[in-house]
Order: structure tokens, then sequence, then C-alpha cells
């Protein structure tokens, strides 16, 4: 046996050998202590091999997108992190490398990899966002945190920063302080060193979050042959191309240095922008594109590239054995062709209004100014765009992953927004005289039968044709409409160009097909709901006059003819809910020409769309009750409104609420409920069962008890021990939480061991529906009074398969919206029960049934509490962290006026007993020099008060007297 807590700690380290536990191991060291840490290796210790069988698996690596870029900020413990790579500048954290406690557990070492490659500099360090160091840091010294700070770590933390060179040697610091060797070098890998000196008031909530804002990866530049930082997005693509650590490996041979030296200029080039998006007061331009942001090495090369080139809106291209970067600029074209360059007929392929084109666009960008965190940029809309799409608004949206201005991420999203609304894409048979173009050259086409005049195209793709023979017959290109104003920014730019630059030459006989929208609506008809479809057709030919339309459900196969008309609405009265109907809309001509068919489906969603949102919730505080009221829900097919609450936690969500009022029927639109803090939610509810996506929600934080004349008696608490007993419910002891047992043990489902779906614990989809708790604690107030009850709850829903396609049964009968909304789920519960007696508990008494309860008053002497979990979800259940009753009894006062004591003791009984005896005020009316009076037999039920005169003889005196307390006993 090991003679000390150290021992026992360090055969312990030897027996875990997992580094998520080591760590954790050292966090409880440096905070708490070693009888922490050892609690942390004993317990893994003892699980042995079993521990490492249950650890799940670390999560797959996905694309970039908004999470991703929140994440950059998050320090992390993962032994299977990849190795990041940082152009521009960007503000990040990192995985923690090395965590160990030294000089007996005062000085806590962390270090966190910022890149796996050198970068230039570490200019700012921040501890949970705020700035320790401001300047940038010399490789590899040692600096103290800097004044000013709350808390000030500046006598609690020094800081190194080692770059990432390849001949880096090891932080002299760590190799005197901690376990590190001078063989700990980590070559090629920039990372952040602090030392940490404990002090429980700077460090009171524990290590901190550690972020750096840093220059990443130096580039060579072909411009100069120099190598050093830039955020040049044309340097920073060409360095992935051709790193051999990270990138693709090109060689200097493959890589087209003239395309990329123009695309690097482009780059740089200074544009005007708004004043109010200038960084800094006064400048108001700035570089057209920079790079600044992170690469995730997991990722395919592929999506990296699309990644990098959103920085530029760039393209590249692989053309003769060489990489062509073309940066987002319009390009003078370097060729005319015409009717003379053909080898046979042009091939024309125009974009349909509403499929690929549209008139607004947002996104997320990385925002400085929102502590370097991803943020929506303001969207871009085209009134012109609008008006040409029949004022139906459609968005692109685009995320900015490498981009942190707000001005290029609006001209980077306006330059995108222009593009779409290019229509013509031309396949071109060439003759050898189109050989000389290249994929990313403009090009300008005449052609008069096409009514083109020098129009200006890209070549989007080049490819030799070949006879039969074998023989080169020429050139077979593509080219996609382009102009200059697709680049421009100018706000006074006329966007009609982009539309009335596209020749048509009008043909009686070419008739296009209309645009076709379906949709469908619910209506009331004889005071039902029914479903109605709706079909919007736009679009034709200034020759067209009329429309025909017809639908069908798609099983049927006869069509149901909807007329011809002039208007462009056409409706199908009283359709089945949920059923798929195929529609198809066609134009017709003032000299009868019809176009083929334009075709749609859509499902019916009717009465099976959740019901509008509640609005408008208010809540007054009357006395001990809240009375909520909010506004009706317009839907026909609404059936009632629910009620949630949450008890206040930090941040309260529909799902980890409790019922409060299962159902407030329509029409009314208010309800009374127990006042207390917390979150109030409300939902609208259809005939289907259906609830609305998202609650209204109102907050009430009052001091109530103020308005109550009520004190405590006792509490009656059961977290975090749960002492009670239990019935389909269990304790989950490494959460201290209650939640609901499950049929079927993990290792009892069919098949093999992880064929089982959800999480390990979950019971392969076999919750039970519901379960008892019964409190170990009841109360007895030894006689019967009038008590007040208030239960305190808080569960959060627990679901046991987490991935959306490991549910059971169909794949859209899962409740919620797809990304699983917190706000979607309100089928588990917890409710709180109640029975009581008045008779003696300990006797052989009779109880009543138990009752549900929220806040209620209840006559009795004794009182049992039980708490009712229940799912509506085999795969889920409530959780429950904390359960208890306050039990309150109201004040009590009770007064005499001008009683008489008469000579001797005056007995004073009170009209009913107090819970406890209560404090007694005297207000004597006639003492005399020297005359006192003496209380006795103080009880809750009453007192004796004798006057004496100064000789200590008993006299007759007039007195008030006022008892106050709380409770009352009742018969």
């Amino acid at each position: 046996m090991a003679d000390t807590v150290e021992d026992i700690v360090e055969g312990a380290v030897e027996a875990v050998k997992d580094p998520v536990t080591l760590v954790t191991a050292a966090v409880a060291f440096y905070f708490q202590g070693p009888a922490a840490a050892y609690q942390v290796l004993a317990a893994s210790a003892a699980a042995g091999a079993v521990t490492k069988a249950t650890m799940p698996k670390p999560p797959s690596l996905q694309g970039l997108g908004a999470d991703d870029l929140r994440g950059r900020g998050i320090q992390f413990r993962s032994p299977t992190a990849t190795r990041e790579v940082v152009y521009g500048l960007v503000k990040k954290s990192g995985p923690i490398l090395h965590l160990e406690a030294t000089n007996d557990n005062q000085d806590l070492h962390v270090i966190i990899a910022l890149a796996g490659h050198e970068i230039n500099s570490v200019e700012d360090v921040f501890f949970n966002d705020q700035a320790v160091r401001t300047l940038a840091m010399s490789h590899g010294a040692l600096y103290d945190a800097q004044a000013g700070t709350t808390p000030d770590y500046s006598a609690n933390a020094k800081l190194a920063a080692h770059v990432g060179l390849d001949d880096q040697v090891a932080n002299t610091t760590l190799v005197s302080d901690t376990s590190f060797t001078t063989s700990h070098r980590l070559r090629g890998i920039a990372y952040l060193y602090a030392k940490l000196t404990f002090d429980e008031d700077v460090f009171a909530t524990g290590v901190p979050n550690i972020q750096a804002v840093i220059k990443g990866k130096k580039l060579f530049d072909p411009r100069s042959d120099t190598t050093y930082w830039s955020d040049n997005p044309a340097l920073a693509i060409r360095d992935y191309l051709t790193n051999t650590r990270y990138g693709l490996g090109a060689t200097a041979a493959e890589i087209d240095d003239t395309a990329f030296i123009e695309a690097a200029n482009v780059c740089d080039e200074t544009v005007t922008i708004n004043p109010e998006n200038a960084p800094v007061v006064g400048i108001n331009t700035e570089k057209r594109y920079t790079i600044n942001g992170v690469v995730d090495t997991s990722k395919a090369p592929k999506a990296i590239i699309e990644d990098l080139l959103t920085a530029c809106a760039g393209r590249l291209v692989y053309s003769n054995g060489k990489y062509k970067l073309i940066a987002g600029e319009f390009r003078t074209a370097v060729k005319t062709l015409d009717e003379d360059d053909l080898r046979g007929g042009i091939t024309i392929q125009t974009k349909n209004s509403g499929q690929d084109q549209f008139n607004a666009v947002k996104g997320v960008f990385v925002s400085p100014d929102d502590n370097w965190q991803p943020a929506d940029f303001p969207s871009i809309t085209s009134s012109t765009f609008e008006t040409e799409d029949n004022n139906e608004r459609s968005f692109l949206d685009i995320t900015l992953p490498f981009t942190t201005s707000v001005s290029m991420a609006q001209r980077l999203a306006k330059s995108a927004l222009y593009r779409t609304r290019e229509q013509l894409t031309l396949q071109l048979p060439c003759k050898l005289t189109a050989f000389e173009l290249d994929v990313g050259d403009t090009v300008q086409i005449t052609n008069t039968r096409l009514g083109f005049s020098a129009k200006t195209f890209e070549v989007v793709s080049w490819q030799y044709s070949f006879g039969e023979g074998g023989d080169i017959l020429g050139v077979d290109l593509v080219v996609r409409e382009i102009s200059a104003s697709a680049y421009e920014f100018d706000p006074d730019l006329d966007e009609t160009i982009f539309s009335t630059n596209n020749t048509t030459l009008p043909n009686p006989a070419d008739v296009p097909a209309p645009g076709l929208t379906v949709s469908d609506e619910l209506r009331a008809l004889n005071e039902e709901a029914i479903s109605v479809l709706l079909c919007d057709v736009q679009g034709g030919s200034i020759f067209t006059t009329a429309f025909e339309v017809q639908a069908k459900k798609s099983t049927d196969t006869e069509w149901i003819n909807l007329g011809r008309a002039a208007g462009n609405r056409f409706e199908l009265i009283n359709v089945e809910d949920s059923a798929v109907y195929q529609v198809r809309a066609r134009s017709v001509t003032t000299f009868g020409y019809k176009s083929v068919f334009t075709t749609a489906s859509h499902q019916v969603v009717g009465k099976t769309e959740p019901p509008s949102d509640v609005t408008g919730l208010t809540g007054n505080l009357i006395g001990n009750q809240y009375f909520l009221t909010w506004n009706a829900v317009p839907d026909l097919d609404l059936s009632y409104y629910r009620v949630r609450y949450a008890a206040p936690d930090g941040a309260p969500t529909y799902q980890n609420s409790i019922s409060l009022v299962p159902k407030v029927s329509r029409p009314a639109t208010s309800v009374f409920v127990p006042a207390r803090n917390g979150t109030y939610f409300v939902k609208a509810v259809d005939k289907l069962g259906l609830a609305s996506e998202s609650p209204a929600s109102i907050v009430l934080s009052s001091n109530i008890s103020d308005l109550d004349n009520f004190t405590g008696v006792q509490t009656l608490t059961e977290h975090p021990d749960f002492n009670g007993t239990f019935d389909d419910v269990v304790e989950i002891d490494e959460d201290d939480r209650l939640v609901l047992d499950t049929s079927l043990a993990f290792d009892a489902a069919p098949g093999n061991f992880d064929d089982a779906a959800g999480l390990f614990d979950g019971g392969s989809g076999n919750v039970d529906g519901s379960g008892f708790y019964y409190f170990g604690n009841s109360a007895d107030l030894g006689a019967v009074f009038l008590v007040r009850a208030t239960a305190n709850i808080k569960q959060i829903r627990v679901d046991y398969v987490n991935l959306f396609d490991d549910a059971a049964g169909l794949f859209d009968n899962r409740e919620g919206a797809f990304e699983g909304d917190v706000n979607a789920f309100d089928n588990v519960d917890v409710i709180m029960e109640c029975r009581i007696t008045e008779d003696d508990p300990a006797g052989t008494p009779t109880w009543s049934d138990w009752k549900q309860f929220v806040v209620a008053d209840f006559r009795a002497r004794g009182l049992e509490f039980r708490a009712k979990l229940s799912t509506l979800d085999d795969q889920a259940t409530p959780a429950v962290s904390e359960l208890s009753v306050q039990l309150d009894m109201g004040i009590h006062v009770e007064s005499g006026e001008d009683v008489v004591s008469g000579v001797g003791a005056k007995v004073i009984t009170f009209d009913t007993p107090y819970k406890v005896t209560p404090a007694i005020g005297i207000g004597a009316q006639d003492l005399q020099t020297g005359d006192y009076y003496e209380i006795t037999s103080k009880s809750r039920s009453g007192f004796t008060i004798t006057f004496k005169n100064s000789g200590g003889t008993a006299v007759s005196r007039t007195f008030d007297y006022v008892a106050k307390g709380y409770g009352k006993e009742v018969s």
C-alpha cells in the first residue's frame, strides 16, 4: 500500500495510461489538490480495459462551416487533432499538447498548438477574451502577462511563443520546470506556452481559455523571389499547391507563375470602400482581396482549394500541365469570334428564372469586430432583379471562411450575385482559329443571327474535336456570358444591363415554357379547414396570351384540367394533406402555338404544417399568480395552447422545461399560473397534435416572496444523492441525475454489440414510458396545519439517439426540425405529486390519493412526495438534476387589548396554536414606579403573565399584547 497520496497518484498514472484522464487529473491537481487528482486517476485505473471500450469514438471531421469558424477560438484536448495551416491574420486557439502541474501543484504548464508550420509571429494573447499581451512576442522569450485585466494575471501568468521553426529548440523554462527534456523541441509546430501560478481569486473560474492573434504562414512571392508574411490569396493558394507537407506537392514546373503573378497583382489592387465599413476612421481604401483563415488539413484537397478560392472570387484551372489561377476581375478580350470561325451550329443554354438565379445574397464571414467569430455580413438585395423575378425574393447564401473585412465580404457577395444574372451559355464548334484560346480567357462573339455584336463571354471549357480518321477538326468551346459590370461595385450601376444585354430575336413559333410555382394554403369552407393547391405561372413570351394548367395526384393516371386563362393563378380545391400532386403548365400564344409543359411536384402541407408561432406573450404578476396573455394564432386548424415552465438556470430551453398547463383550449388566449421565477413557454397545437416550431417565452424575475405573507418551514431536498425509492426510474451516479429505466439492457440487444442504435446506456430504444421516484424525505408537521408546498424541478431532455438517421422508424417521422432544434421537443416531462394525511404519519395513517401540483396549499399533518417521469419517445428520457419541495406557512398574528391581569398569574390562550412558539410583545398601560412583569409558560398555544410591584407582590394591571409567528393549527 502506498504511504502517501502522491504515491497512490503515481501508481494510478502508470495504471491508466490514458491522455484524456491524465489531462483531467492534471487540472484536478492544480485547482483542487492531490486528493481530487487521486479520485480521477483511481477511478480510471479501476475501470481498466472497460473504460477504454466504452470511450466514445471521436466525431468525424466535417467541412468548414459556421460551427468550424466558431470553434477556432476554443482550446481543447484531442489526441487525434489534425495540424492546421494559418494564412493571413487570425485569432485562434488550438489543441492542448501538454498539461503538467509542478512546484507542489502551484504551477500549471500549458502548451497550445497554434499551427502545424512556421508562422510569422504571435501578435496578441488573450485569456478568456481579455488581452494579456498586446505586443508581438520574440521567439522563445518568456514574458509576464500584462496588468490591467480583471482578474489581473500579471503576477500569475508567464507567456512564451515559438513560431514553429524546423530547427527550434525546446523551451528552457519547460525543460527546467517540467518533465520536458531538450528533446521536446516541437519542431515545425507553432505553439504558445503559458505558465500559470495558482491563485484562487485569479483562477476562480478554472484554467482560462487561451487564444492568440497570429500572423500565419510566410509565403513565397514569384514577383520578387522572396518569402515573407503576406495575406495575398494568390500567394496562399500557390503555397498550398506546392507544399509537400500539407498541400498537393506540385512542382515549380506545374505552376503557371505568369498567371499567379497576375492574380497576385489583382488581389493587391486598392479599392475604395464605404467609410462606415472602414476598420480605421479616415482610411477608406483596402486591398481588393485578402486571405485570413485556417485550413483544416483533414479535409479533401478539392474542398480546401474551393474554400481558399472564396477569398478572391477565383478559379483554378489546370491546363497544359500547369495550374493557373484567375482572380475575380474582368479581363480584356483576347480574341473575337464570328460566323467564319464556326464549324457548325451554336447550342444556346439559358438559365430558367428561379433555378440558379438569385436577386439577393447573404452569408457569413469572420468578423474581427465580433471577437473574430462568424457573423452575418449585411445582405445585398437588388430591387431591379427582384422586380424581374416577379417580386419573389430569392437568396444566394454563401460562406466566406477566409474573409475578415465586411466591405470585402459585401463586394464578393455582390459579384457572386451579378454572376448569377448572366444567363447565356454557348457551345461553339470552332475551327482551329480558336486554338489560341484557353480556359479563363475572355472572348468577344459576333453573330448576326443571334443579334450578338462583340458580346463578351469567358471560356469555361476547351477541347479538341476529332474526325473519324483521327484528324483534328477544330476546337469545341463552352463559353459563358460575362461583363465588366459583374465586378463593378458602383451603387449607381444600372442593373438592368444584365438582362437587356441579351439579344432575343422573337419567333412566334418558339414559345418558351412558363415558370411554375406550386404551393398550398388552408381555407375555411363551411366552418371546416380545407387545403387548396395553388399553381402560379409566369413568363412565356411577348406573344403569350394565356396559360393552360393541369394537375393530378401522383398515384392517379388522369389529369384534372384547371383551365386556360390569361391570369397567373390556378387552384385545385380540397386536396389531400400529405399527398404529392404533379402539376404541369404551358404557354399559349396569340397564333395558337403552345410551349412544352413545365412540370412540378408538390407535397401538400395543409393541416400537416405546424401552426404559427405564438406572439405577443405578456405576463402580469397578481399576488402569487402570474397572468399570461398572448395574441390569438390565426391558423384555421388551431386546437389549443400548451404552457410549460423552466426553472432559472442560466440558459433555460423549451425541451428542458416541464408541463405547467397541458391545454388552454381555443379561443382562450390567457391563463393564470403559479408565480415563480423562471421562464414560461407557450406553443400552439393544431388538431393533428402538431405544435408550433418555436415557443413564445417570457421570463419572470421578481421578489415574489415579498408579495406573500409566508415564511419557510422546511425544505425537502433529494438531490444530489436521491436516497428515495425507485419505480422504473434509475439514478445515473456519475451525473447525479434521475432518468427513466430501460426495458432492454444494452448487452441484451439482438445482433452485434455495436449494432444497437443510439448511446451506450439508451436501451436500444426501449426507454420506459413512465416511472416514479419516491422522496426519501417526508414531512410531519406535528399537528394539522395549512401549509403551502412549492415544487422545484430542473431537468434536461436526453436523446439516446443523437444522430437523425439512427432513429427508428421512417425518416420523416422523427419529431422536430431536421437540424434538431432544441425548441422542437416537448415529449418528455416531469411532474411533482403529493399525498397527505391528517393522522400521525408514524402510526397507521389514512393517506389521500396522489395529487399533481406545482404550487399548492394543503391541510395536513403529514406530507409525502414523488416525482413522475414520463416520455412519449422510447429513445429519450427526462434527466432530473434538482428535485426539492419547499414548505411554507402563513404569518400568524394574534393580539389582545385592555386585558386586566388580575392579582396573580394571567393565562393567555391563543385562538389557534402556532407551528412554533411566537414572539410576544407586551404593552402595559398603568404601571407604577418599580412595577414589572414576568412571562412564563410561553408556548405555541399561549403564555402566562404576572405583574408585580417594586416589592415583588403580585398586582393587577391592564395591558395589551401582540404575538407574531407562523402557522395555524387547524382541527
